[in-house]
């Protein structure tokens, strides 16, 4: 996956969890699309591991993935309190059209 799709993947969780806020599941749902493509992972090695080895990298690789996403759900999180606080503090705010017009930008 290129740098933009991530990017552009970043912005649809964004968009996911605005629009979920009604949803308890908005993070969940959200870290879930992250994992489709975003936070797969493949690690070549030259040569061949034993199986000691290939269990250490997956080990290694998951606990790496499992905090990252949980620093990820956490950005998530901040994201929706500081969505919700713009528009109470700003009847005129549209945090849908901000994200669908950064999704444009990203896609030029």
């Amino acid at each position: 996956m290129e740098q933009r799709e991530i990017m552009q993947r970043a912005l649809g969780v964004l968009t996911l969890t605005y629009d979920g806020a009604g949803s308890n599941d908005y993070l969940r749902m959200a870290l879930k699309s992250l994992q489709e493509g975003v936070f797969s992972y493949e690690v070549k090695v030259d040569g061949e591991l034993n199986e000691a080895g290939q269990q250490a990298l997956k080990q290694a690789m998951d606990q790496v993935l499992s905090q990252f996403g949980w620093f990820t759900a956490g950005l998530l999180y901040a994201f929706h309190g500081v969505a919700q606080a713009y528009e109470n503090d700003y009847e005129e705010a549209d945090v849908q059209e901000i994200l669908r017009q950064l999704a444009l930008r990203l896609a030029d």
